[in-house]
């Protein structure tokens, strides 16, 4: 995981384009509690994201590549909360392939994201496993999508 530190009207840009894909009817909100934790975890299209935005935190913007975005939560507090973020995804013929999160902190949050290829509606099975207490066994986290090229 490689840090990017404070870049404010990026950060704008990219939050407004992560709160406009959780806003999507396509995109809906999706998120694990547990009792000290929330995971939020949403998957979208590069293209959602500004020219600006992907330039300046290294997203390669394309209609066959997607964002995927995991933020961990202080389920008393709401609070963002660092974390350790691993996984694999896996397509409808079985081919692994690993993950690779890039943390984006802000001031008030903390993102994890990892950037991906797909073709036409291709599904993609996603085994995610989240730590943001190192003295904590990981919280599993398991969920498939269809990805479609953005026109």
């Amino acid at each position: 995981m490689k840090p990017i530190r404070n870049l404010s009207a990026i950060s704008c840009s990219l939050l407004a384009s992560l709160a406009l894909s959780w806003a999507l009817p396509s995109y809906a909100e999706q998120v694990i509690q547990s009792q000290k934790h929330d995971i939020h975890y949403n998957a979208f299209n590069t293209m959602m994201v500004t020219p600006d935005t992907a330039q300046n935190y290294g997203f390669t913007r394309a209609r066959n590549r997607a964002l995927l975005n995991i933020s961990v939560l202080d389920a008393a507090t709401q609070k963002a909360l660092p974390a350790v973020v691993t996984g694999t995804r896996t397509n409808i013929v079985g081919q692994v392939l690993p993950l690779d999160f890039q943390q984006i902190k802000e001031e008030n949050a903390i993102y994890y994201i990892a950037q991906l290829r797909f073709t036409e509606e291709e599904m993609w099975r996603f085994e995610l496993q989240i730590q943001p207490d190192l003295n904590a066994k990981p919280i599993p986290l398991k969920f498939s999508q269809i990805f479609y090229l953005e026109q």
